[in-house]
């Protein structure tokens, strides 16, 4: 069996449908204990300050907790504590399979980190160039927001807090769920699609979505979802994913917010909106020079080696 192989672990531990349903009961389950402190703090401001239901209905519209008097940064924090339960509860699962978390990441339960570090790198150029031919095309759109002191407390939550959500997201689908869908069908690219779609819908309920149009934003995060697929079937591992999911949710949290987006922030820019469609050809053209950029430096196959069976 190829050892660069990503679900050449699969079989390991009690993989029966009922423990895969109990994994994503507790994953979840720990998402929504996770929501407890914020549900909380919420209703406090709500109660204290004597927030009328059309400031509440824009809180929830936007996610942005300053119309509830609660600072941005601390906002942040709350958000990301529901990952935090999420993946003690998608460890919890795992310890009850009797698999292990490292195994998500890589064949042979090692973590690259330089793989992690060089996609999260790559991303954030290439969002930079993206950003700058935005802002040459539409100037205007753009806010300077820097604060030092709100500024400083968002780049060291980002920094040290952040990355837990998106390896939840990443440990969950791209490892938990499609290595999962694999002892059901050894069909690589149809696990890659289920996950992918999976991704798109959790995402639904994201401010963005009602703001720029479903359809195209729908879009956006199964492209994303997939070509995080992608290159995690390719690679054999998670990492270059890890990276760069990461790299994503800090770029939109620490240098470029947008209004409608789900976070937030006190970020370095805002614009005032963002053109979905561009976006999403953004993405488009930025994943396939990812994607050529990692292809020649770890020497990956050809891609139609998605279209080959799963070896487990």
């Amino acid at each position: 069996m190829d050892s660069n192989n990503f679900f050449s672990k699969v079989k390991e531990g009690d993989n029966s449908i009922i423990m895969y349903v109990l994994g994503v009961v507790l994953s979840f389950g720990g998402y929504f204990i996770g929501q407890v402190p914020l549900f909380l703090v919420s209703l406090n401001a709500v109660s204290s300050e004597g927030i009328g239901s059309e400031r509440l209905n824009d809180f929830m519209k936007t996610m942005d907790f300053s119309i509830l008097g609660i600072d941005k940064n601390f906002g942040l924090f709350l958000l990301i504590l529901m990952f935090v339960f999420a993946i003690a509860g998608l460890w919890l699962a795992l310890r009850i399979q009797k698999k292990r978390i490292q195994n998500l990441i890589s064949p042979n339960g090692g973590i690259d980190f330089k793989r992690i570090l060089f996609g999260f790198g790559i991303w954030i150029v290439l969002g930079l160039v993206t950003e700058l031919i935005n802002y040459l095309t539409n100037p205007g759109d753009y806010t300077l927001q820097f604060s030092f002191g709100p500024f400083v407390v968002l780049l060291l939550i980002s920094v040290l807090l952040l990355p837990i959500q998106t390896s939840f997201e990443e440990l969950f689908f791209r490892g938990y769920l499609m290595q999962g869908f694999s002892l059901l069908k050894n069909n690589k690219l149809l696990v890659m699609v289920i996950t992918s779609v999976l991704f798109a819908l959790v995402h639904g309920t994201n401010p963005e979505i009602s703001e720029y149009g479903a359809p195209i934003m729908m879009t956006y995060y199964v492209l994303a979802g997939f070509f995080l697929a992608l290159i995690t079937v390719m690679d054999g591992r998670l990492e270059l994913a890890l990276g760069i999911h990461a790299a994503t949710n800090m770029y939109g949290t620490v240098i470029s917010s947008y209004g409608g987006g789900v976070l937030q922030t006190d970020s370095l820019m805002k614009t005032s909106s963002i053109n979905p469609y561009f976006m999403t050809l953004a993405f488009l053209i930025t994943g396939s020079i990812a994607y050529f950029i990692f292809a020649r430096k770890y020497q990956w196959p050809n891609i139609s080696e998605i279209l080959k069976p799963i070896d487990i």
